[in-house]
């Protein structure tokens, strides 16, 4: 199925935005910490403005849905790497609904004598975000690996960068439950990681309506 390049590329641009909802916090947030805070205790339970970025969040995650189910169309018949990393991208962006969708019960970055309650949102939370970032990971690569199978070399390079620095930045930001250190400046590692997130969205959308003429077989050849 054909799509309107200025579309899927429109719609990328509105999902990366409102990925990066984060950059209101200092005017609708009661409180922030841009260093030591999750992006995620923006909204939870106990912020009084709790509501508002659990409503921003699962905005942008539709968003992302909705963008993640254009390139499934587009690129479901350009061979099995790239349909594959598509349907993953859009399982991630699922996973990104159901955790927006369930707050935590505390602020863990912004107050230290938060200890969330376990409930069955803190559960689901906890179990859709730790999906989400394991099928992201295998987004990228399948995605990366098939740009470059399909000839779109400086893509596919790209987005393998994109998923490198990706998974590096969130991977120093769970190392904060172990280093104090990290700890103070978790929250800023986050939010760089969510904004490279939101090029990256941009440059996919940018490859995956490069490609012209009938799609591939099946088997990718």
């Amino acid at each position: 199925m054909t799509r309107s390049r200025p579309i899927v590329i429109g719609t990328a641009v509105v999902a990366a935005l409102l990925a990066n909802y984060w950059v209101l916090e200092g005017a609708l947030a009661d409180r922030t910490n841009f260093d030591g805070s999750w992006i995620s205790d923006l909204s939870t339970r106990s912020e009084g403005s709790g509501g508002t970025f659990v409503a921003l969040g699962v905005v942008a995650a539709v968003a992302l849905v909705v963008y993640a189910a254009e390139l499934v169309a587009i690129l479901r018949g350009r061979g099995q790497l790239l349909r594959r990393g598509s349907l993953a991208f859009h399982l991630a962006a699922v996973s990104t609904v159901v955790a927006a969708s369930a707050p935590l019960s505390c602020a863990e970055g912004l107050e230290a004598s938060c200890s969330l309650a376990e409930d069955p949102l803190d559960i689901v939370h906890s179990i859709a975000t730790a999906g989400e970032i394991g099928v992201t990971v295998l987004a990228f690569a399948l995605l990366g690996l098939g740009l470059m199978r399909g000839g779109r070399r400086r893509f596919g390079i790209a987005t393998l960068a994109f998923g490198a620095v990706w998974l590096a930045l969130t991977i120093v930001t769970g190392v904060s439950y172990l280093s104090h250190g990290v700890d103070e400046v978790k929250g800023a590692f986050q939010r760089v990681d969510q904004a490279l997130f939101g090029v990256w969205l941009v440059v996919l959308a940018c490859a995956a309506t490069s490609f012209k003429g009938q799609a591939e077989d099946d088997d990718g050849r």
